[in-house]
């Protein structure tokens, strides 16, 4: 008998049990009274024990009968219990989310639409990491990242892409008016620059093909001469607005500065770079509903502050 017969067998004799009745139970089950009565008879083979007492007038539950009928019911309302639980899951959203986001742009963009989420969805909890590195989705347990920049070493990982975050050069307006406005690459070099510092020295700039000497439409690099070495957008934000130099932000960051007149752009489209976005996970058949709407809601938010390119469905990498 396989499991799929045991289980049909333990709910007939539930229903019998429970109609007091061959053919009562019969009729609730859309089967035939002698259908069910071999059911029984089947099942009381397989256990070696009576179940159930005949008479012409009413069955009667033996001793056995009465320990099997508890045992089962309760046994398969946990069953039934279990897997109704299972079903919702597939179609509300909760449990828990694990995400891992670069540090300025996780907690500008992503984080005050995940707090809403949150707020929407009393069922959905988050646990939202910082890093600037990129996350082991197996050792850190997590579910979702956002990443910047081109992906690298994503076996087995899903990705959207949520846009391109656009790197611009920009100063205060102070700086500008008391040093001038840099028109090309010398000029630049002659200005108070801030930079960052990587494992291999100061960070190279892109430029145009505009500004680099003999180029035929290429992107080349420039290590900027830089008198500040910074660590993140946030610190070079600061001491950008603050007049001390020039130097580069992300667009989003820096748009309400520059909408407000206290940033401008500088060389606008002669130095910077494009970098994707992607949110990414481990791929599975099945999308759970948490990380759907969790990765909806990401998308939306960041598609209200980056640059949007369009490209946003879900493929391997």
């Amino acid at each position: 008998m396989t499991k799929n017969d045991r289980t049909g067998s333990i709910r007939i004799f539930l229903a019998v049990c429970n109609a007091r009745s061959f053919a009562a139970a019969a009729a609730q089950l859309h089967l035939s009274p002698s259908a069910v009565a071999k059911a029984i008879a089947r099942l009381e083979t397989r256990l070696g024990v009576r179940l159930i007492e005949r008479t012409t007038r009413r069955l009667q539950l033996t001793q056995e009968g009465e320990r099997y009928f508890k045992s089962c019911s309760q046994a398969l309302n946990e069953i039934d219990r279990i897997e109704a639980e299972l079903a919702a899951t597939r179609s509300e959203s909760s449990g828990l989310v694990r995400i891992s986001l670069p540090p300025l742009f996780g907690r500008s963009i992503v984080a005050p639409a995940l707090f809403a989420l949150a707020d929407a969805h009393p069922l959905l909890s988050f646990d939202i990491t910082l890093k600037g590195e990129k996350a082991d989705f197996v050792a850190q347990q997590v579910d979702l990242a956002v990443r910047i920049g081109h992906l690298e070493d994503t076996s087995g990982l899903t990705a959207r892409r949520l846009g391109t975050q656009t790197i611009v050069l920009c100063a205060s307006t102070t700086y500008l008016d008391r040093h001038g406005v840099p028109q090309s690459l010398a000029d630049l070099a002659a200005h108070r620059l801030i930079a960052t510092s990587g494992e291999r020295g100061v960070v190279p700039w892109s430029i145009n093909a505009s500004d680099a000497a003999g180029a035929d439409g290429r992107v080349e690099t420039w290590v900027p001469p830089a008198r500040l070495l910074l660590d993140g957008s946030a610190l070079t934000l600061a001491a950008i607005k603050a007049g001390h130099g020039i130097g580069l932000l992300p667009q989003w960051l820096a748009a309400p500065e520059i909408a407000s007149g206290a940033l401008k752009q500088v060389m606008p489209g002669r130095i910077g770079s494009d970098l994707p976005i992607h949110v990414v996970w481990p791929s599975a058949p099945v999308m759970l509903p948490r990380l759907r709407v969790t990765i909806d809601a990401i998308v939306a938010a960041t598609r209200r502050s980056v640059i949007w390119d369009g490209a946003g469905e879900a493929r391997p990498v």
